[in-house]
């Protein structure tokens, strides 16, 4: 009884938050995105960016290139028992046939009942919010 008693308040307690925060919603301008109002700094060129000194040098002292470490083949990579487990698996593995049981035909079992009470809905009209331009033009 206590614990309904506190789940109650605890739900009425969030419920006023909401409606407390949200009173003035038509009033506030959001944005879609975070990002909309980051700037970029400028980019600037500089002298040494366009020196044909510097691009068109075949000395190569001033450019470093990079080595990479030679690819050896090692034994498992070429050893049959590491790569052919995954087809002997597959041998070894077998499923247990599948029978059609009595149900899966049963008529009865896929008759779906009609409900008593047909859902209708009532006459929709156009309200004043549907149709003000402060609602829809921020």
């Amino acid at each position: 009884m206590k614990t309904r008693f506190n789940l109650k308040t605890v739900a009425l307690i969030i419920a006023v938050i909401f409606t407390v925060g949200t009173a003035n919603a038509t009033e506030k301008v959001t944005k879609a995105s975070s990002h909309e109002n980051i700037v970029e700094a400028s980019l600037n060129v500089e002298n040494w960016m366009t020196d044909d000194a510097i691009w068109s040098t075949s000395d190569v002292s001033n450019f470093a290139e990079a080595q990479e470490e030679s690819l050896n083949l090692e034994n498992w990579m070429t050893n049959n028992d590491v790569w052919s487990t995954s087809s002997d698996w597959a041998a070894n593995t077998s499923e247990a046939g599948i029978e059609l049981e009595n149900w899966m035909t049963d008529d009865i079992a896929w008759e779906v009942a009609p409900t008593a009470t047909v859902e209708t809905e009532g006459h929709l009209s156009l309200e004043d919010w549907m149709i003000n331009d402060r609602v829809w033009n921020l």
